[in-house]
C-alpha cells in the first residue's frame, strides 16, 4: 500500500513536513524541560526537595521508557499513531499543569511535583512509538536525512533561545510563581504538538496485527545489535548522571544564582544544537570509528575535569564550558547511536531494533541517575573529604565515579560495530 508521501506532490509533501516541524517545536519545550533545562531542578529546590529527590526526578524518563517502550509499539499498532499522539500530549499537558500546581499541596509539594513528572514521563514512550510511523507516511526515503537534521536543529534553536531569554529575565532569585507559569505554559504547548500531528491527513489506520513476539525474537538473536546495545547501556550508566548532576552541583554546592544556573543550562542546549548541525560533516571527516572512540574518551575526561572544578575564581565559567562540551558530545553520541541502530537492524525489523536499543539506553540512564540519587540521599559518600590535599564534595566524588565507569567500559569497545565492522551477522552501514 502506497504511503501518503508517494501519493502527494512535492508542494503537498512540503506542507506535511512543515506541520511535522511545527509539532516538533511545540513538543520540544517539554522534552528539553526535563532533559536539558535547569527549570525543574530550580523548581524542586524552591519546594525544599533534597538533591536525591531532584536527581531521581531526572531518572523518570529513563525508567518509564525502559518499561514501556517495547509494549508501546503494540499499543500504537492497535489504536493508531495519531490517536496515541493526541492521548500522549493530553496526558503530558495534565502532568505539566499538575506539576505547576504542586505548591498548593503544602508540606507534600515536592511529592506532588514528583507525581506530576511521572504523569509527564508515562506517555513519552507512546509518542516515540507513534512518531516514526507518522514520519514514514509523510517522508520519502530521500527526504529523511534532511528532515531529521533540520528538525533537530530548528527546534533546539527555538527552544534554546527561549530558555536563554528566560534566564535573562528571571533574575538571581525568581519568584516561585514564575516557574509555575513556565511549566504550565509548556504543558499547554504540548496540545499544539497533538493538534498539528492530528491535522496531517493520514489514511485511516488499519491494524497490522504486529507480531511483537516474533519481532522481539529476531532482535535478540541479532548478536551485533545486542552487543552494541550493552555497550550503549554502560555508556549511559557512566554519563547520563553527569549533566543533571552538574546543574544540581551549581545550585546546591556552589550556590550560584538561579539565572546563572539557567543560563549555563542554555549553553548545554547550544551544545546539542551544534552537535546535530555538524554531525554529518564531522562523521564524514573522521569516520564513524574514530568519532565514536573520541566520544568515549570525552565521556571519561569531562566528568574527570568536573570533579576537579572547585576552589578557584570564576569556576562557573569553566563548568559552563564543560557543560557545553558535555552536551555537544552527548548529541554526537545520540546521532551515532541512531545511525548504528539503523545499520544493525535486520530488514523489516527496524522498529523493534530501535525500541530494543532505546530500551537498553534507558536502562543505563535510569540506573545511572537512580544510583546517583540513592548515593546522594543515603549519605553513602561523605559530604566533604580530601584527596591529595584537595577538598572534595560528594558531587565531585560522583563525577570521579562516572569517569571511572566510562574508563571501565573501554573493555566493551569491541562491541562497537564500527570498530569491528566485519560480522557473521547482519550489519549494513
Amino acid at each position: 500500500m502506497a504511503s501518503l508521501a508517494e501519493l502527494s506532490s512535492a508542494p503537498q509533501r512540503k506542507k506535511l513536513r512543515i506541520r511535522a516541524y511545527v509539532a516538533a517545536c511545540f513538543g520540544g519545550f517539554a522534552d528539553l524541560l526535563l532533559d536539558n533545562s535547569a527549570i525543574i531542578i530550580l523548581y524542586f529546590a524552591m519546594l525544599n526537595a533534597g538533591s536525591s529527590l531532584t536527581m531521581f526526578s531526572t531518572s523518570l524518563t529513563g525508567i518509564t521508557s525502559l518499561c514501556l517502550l517495547i509494549p508501546a509499539s503494540g499499543i500504537v499498532d492497535r489504536f493508531g499513531p495519531q490517536n496515541m499522539i493526541k492521548f500522549a500530549c493530553s496526558v503530558s499537558c495534565i502532568g505539566h499543569l499538575f506539576t505547576a500546581c504542586a505548591p498548593f499541596f503544602g508540606d507534600f509539594a515536592k511529592y506532588a511535583a514528583l507525581l506530576g513528572i511521572i504523569l509527564i514521563c508515562l506517555p513519552k514512550p507512546l509518542w516515540t512509538a507513534s512518531w516514526y510511523p507518522v514520519l514514514g507516511q509523510i517522508l520519502l526515503p530521500g527526504e529523511r536525512a534532511d528532515f531529521f537534521g533540520f528538525m533537530r536543529f530548528s527546534y533546539n534553536i527555538i527552544t534554546g533561545g527561549v530558555f536563554f531569554l528566560i534566564a535573562l529575565v528571571m533574575g538571581e532569585n525568581p519568584p516561585l510563581l514564575m516557574l509555575q507559569i513556565i511549566i504550565a505554559a509548556i504543558g499547554i504547548l504540548m496540545l499544539g504538538r497533538g493538534y498539528f500531528i492530528a491535522s496531517i491527513p493520514l489514511p485511516p489506520h488499519i491494524r497490522q496485527n504486529y507480531d511483537l513476539k516474533k519481532s522481539f525474537s529476531i532482535s535478540i538473536k541479532n548478536s551485533p545489535l545486542i552487543g552494541f546495545a550493552v555497550y550503549v547501556c554502560f555508556m549511559m550508566l557512566a554519563f547520563s548522571p553527569v549533566l543533571p548532576l552538574t546543574m544540581i552541583y551549581l545550585k546546591r554546592s556552589l550556590d550560584l544564582p538561579d539565572n546563572m544556573v539557567q543560563m549555563i543550562s542554555s549553553f548545554g542546549i547550544a551544545g546539542c544544537v551544534c552537535a546535530y548541525f555538524f554531525y554529518g560533516r564531522i562523521v564524514k571527516k573522521t569516520g564513524a570509528r574514530n568519532l565514536e572512540l573520541l566520544v568515549h574518551c570525552c565521556f571519561i575526561l569531562i566528568p574527570l575535569a568536573l570533579a576537579f572544578c572547585r576552589g578557584f575564581a570564576h569556576v562557573e565559567y569553566v563548568i559552563g564550558l564543560l557543560f557545553l562540551a558535555g552536551n555537544f558530545v552527548y548529541g554526537i553520541f545520540f546521532c551515532a547511536f541512531s545511525q548504528e541502530i539503523l545499520a544493525l537492524a535486520r530488514p523489516g525489523n527496524a522498529t523493534m531494533a530501535n525500541a530494543l536499543g532505546n530500551t537498553y539506553m534507558q536502562i543505563g540512564s535510569a540506573a545511572g541517575r537512580g544510583a546517583t540519587s540513592f548515593m546522594l540521599g543515603c549519605g553513602a559518600l561523605s559530604a566533604s573529604w580530601t584527596m591529595w590535599e584537595l577538598p572534595f564534595s560528594d558531587f565531585q566524588a560522583i563525577f570521579l565515579l562516572c569517569s571511572g565507569v566510562a574508563f571501565f567500559a573501554l573493555i566493551l569497545i569491541f562491541c562497537l560495530p564500527s570498530v569491528v565492522p566485519q560480522h557473521d551477522d547482519y550489519y549494513a552501514p
